[in-house]
């Protein structure tokens, strides 16, 4: 983690409770929350059945979609990639970090600090490995994936996104090296498909060539178990890993 990530995290930490020990079993969720100046959020860790203490693990930060957004920091488990996870425990055996947006809010500004800071503390609470962390995004999450990927590259592995929303250049050209898989249904309704066709043409004309896209023929915009329970995906995000 770079020194300006390490002044922020130590800034927003300032006043909030110490990181709790270890605890939950492993096939679990974990319910947690932290403060970002001066406001409570949550958010939920999920074991895989096969965790131990022992070991260092991959870390997946998950950013929900619209329907998830809330207080109660439980709706973030029903999630497409949660479900894949649980369903495919020997294709994800990973460490999931799921925060909760509120209401009426996005990934953007001070619930970005917060899914980076519990991101953070799940690498050190449950022993994650910092080569081996990865970003995905679903519905809203989607852009705000790529968006936090961007602001914090070095961090992340890899990235997933899906139904993606067109970025700007400067987001093409911060991901550079960085591989990112972008999934998109033909027929999207909510995002139409040319939002990802403008986003995919945005990284050839920097020249970054970290990017995959996948085009589905005929779906629309609810294309998420199709993506996450492809055994390709998981195959290729685990095969990722940061040099440093």
């Amino acid at each position: 983690m770079g020194a300006v990530t390490l002044v922020l995290v130590g800034w927003l930490l300032a006043g909030t409770p110490e990181a709790s020990p270890v605890e939950g079993q492993p096939g679990t969720f974990v319910a947690k929350s932290l403060s970002v100046r001066g406001t409570t959020y949550v958010y939920s860790v999920y074991l895989p059945p096969t965790y131990r203490a022992d070991r260092t693990w991959p870390v997946i930060l998950a950013l929900h979609g619209a329907a998830s957004r809330g207080t109660e920091g439980t709706l973030p488990r029903r999630q497409h990639l949660a479900e894949a996870v649980r369903q495919h425990p020997e294709r994800y055996p990973a460490v999931l970090v799921l925060p909760q947006c509120p209401p009426g809010r996005d990934w953007s500004g001070d619930v970005a600090d917060f899914a980076l800071l519990a991101l953070e503390r799940t690498l050190e609470e449950y022993k994650g490995d910092p080569k081996r962390v990865y970003l995905a995004g679903e519905s809203i999450g989607k852009q705000g994936a790529v968006r936090l990927a961007a602001r914090t590259p070095e961090r992340f592995a890899a990235v997933l996104a899906v139904s993606e929303h067109s970025g700007d250049r400067s987001v093409a050209e911060r991901l550079q090296g960085t591989p990112l898989w972008v999934w998109h249904g033909e027929v999207d309704a909510e995002v139409p498909v040319r939002e990802s066709r403008a986003f995919i043409e945005l990284f050839k004309a920097v020249g970054n060539s970290s990017v995959r896209y996948t085009e589905l023929p005929g779906l629309g915009h609810d294309i998420f178990d199709t993506v996450y329970l492809d055994v390709a995906v998981s195959t290729w995000m685990f095969a990722q890993r940061r040099a440093k």
